[in-house]
């Protein structure tokens, strides 16, 4: 690699960062395969929006109820035996799926109970994800270490969502889960040659005295509290449009698999350019102000998002949305983990699982139930608004930090 770019992206001067970066793209971008076909499948089956909501919460469920304990266990048991069982389960249960799916032995219920199971499984994954890069670089290169793994993340958003979208129009949707089973298998083979730090074991405490010091932890923090709450509301009204996004495009613009699939894609991109400009530039700006105008800029474009029928300015608008958050996003976690107790890293990594995550059922049902009644674009207008107000007071009464 040249000077030059490891001057940009310090994070992969550091050999373990780089295997895992590589591994879980090539998860994610599976990963992001399932969640548009999953949406895709729900609509097929049901034809209807709410169901679709119903569908996609199913899945982050888990989230909501097992991430505490997830991190309980990120801060007790070695992180590489955590990520290595949870990947394998995670490809058993997507190849399962993928073949009910070919077999078309596949039903609503049978979807959204695979859909939990694979929810419950990341409710643990997620937290020791978020954790790692900590013990991957050195913490002056955190920053860029927590914005490449979101670019790692949107940039499959983008070839997920594209490859499903394709598969879905060439061979049928259950090939997305297929691929999804398999490309968990990478991050389980390539954690083997990872060096990894010694474990800290630290005295036994019970699982619920566990989680409780975590939530009480954070809840006095003067600002994380802040930002793990606005994450929340990010999940429950920003993120929530994505959940819809099977419904618009059928019946605002008209469109079938393949043009989703570059919905999806166009929000990435926007996203990956934003986490890049954040792990290529990020210090030399004001964190608090990073975080409103990301903010506001993802609630403005969201919001024109919900006003058009017209294709093209949706692609646009989506990249604008992606690029809003992640520079948001990318910073408001990076404080977070700077600003976290070594001890509980593993407990507040699961709140902000919780909030980024386990929110999610809640923001599907929302948007679900609004559009069925109101329509897809109403439901996402008034997300968009919500997370316009929360930007603003997020700025105001969160205490400033450098």
């Amino acid at each position: 690699m040249t000077q030059r770019f490891l001057q940009l992206f310090p994070a992969f001067r550091f050999r373990n960062y780089r295997i895992f970066f590589g591994a879980q793209f090539i998860s994610l971008i599976g990963t992001w395969m399932q969640m548009v076909s999953q949406g895709y499948l729900a609509y097929e089956l049901t034809h209807s929006a709410l169901w679709v909501g119903i569908a996609a919460a199913a899945g982050h469920i888990p989230s909501t109820i097992f991430a505490l304990i997830g991190g309980t266990l990120v801060d007790k048991y070695p992180k590489k035996d955590i990520l290595r069982i949870t990947q394998f389960i995670q490809f058993v249960l997507a190849s399962f799926l993928g073949v009910l799916v070919i077999t078309s032995n596949i039903d609503l219920y049978t979807l959204m109970l695979l859909s939990f199971a694979m929810g419950t499984v990341n409710a643990i994954n997620q937290p020791a994800r978020i954790a790692l890069p900590h013990e991957l670089v050195d913490r002056e290169h955190l920053h860029s270490a927590i914005a490449l793994n979101m670019s790692m993340f949107n940039s499959a958003r983008i070839i997920g969502p594209a490859i499903a979208g394709w598969l879905i129009y060439a061979f049928g949707v259950g090939w997305s889960f297929v691929l999804n089973g398999i490309s968990c298998l990478v991050p389980f083979i390539a954690y083997n040659f990872m060096t990894w730090a010694p474990h800290v074991y630290r005295p036994h405490v019970g699982t619920l005295k566990s989680i409780k010091d975590g939530i009480s932890y954070t809840a006095k923090h003067p600002l994380i509290k802040y930002l793990v709450l606005y994450l929340g509301i990010i999940s429950i009204f920003g993120w929530s449009y994505v959940t819809i996004l099977p419904v618009m495009i059928e019946r605002v613009f008209e469109k079938g698999a393949q043009e989703l699939g570059y919905l999806f894609s166009s929000a990435g991109l926007g996203s990956v350019l934003g986490a890049l400009t954040m792990s290529a530039m990020g210090k030399k700006f004001d964190q608090n102000k990073l975080i409103f105008a990301g903010g506001l800029s993802y609630a403005l474009f969201l919001f024109a998002f919900s006003l058009t029928s017209y294709y093209p300015l949706a692609l646009v608008l989506l990249f604008l949305t992606g690029f809003g958050i992640t520079t948001q996003n990318s910073t408001i976690q990076t404080i977070i983990q700077h600003k976290v107790n070594d001890a509980f890293r593993g407990r507040v990594s699961s709140i902000q699982s919780l909030m980024l995550m386990g929110m999610h059922p809640i923001g599907s049902l929302q948007v679900g139930f609004i559009a069925e009644h109101f329509g897809s674009q109403i439901a996402i207008r008034i997300g968009a608004v919500v997370i316009f107000v929360a930007a603003i007071l997020l700025y105001i009464k969160s205490p400033k930090h450098s």
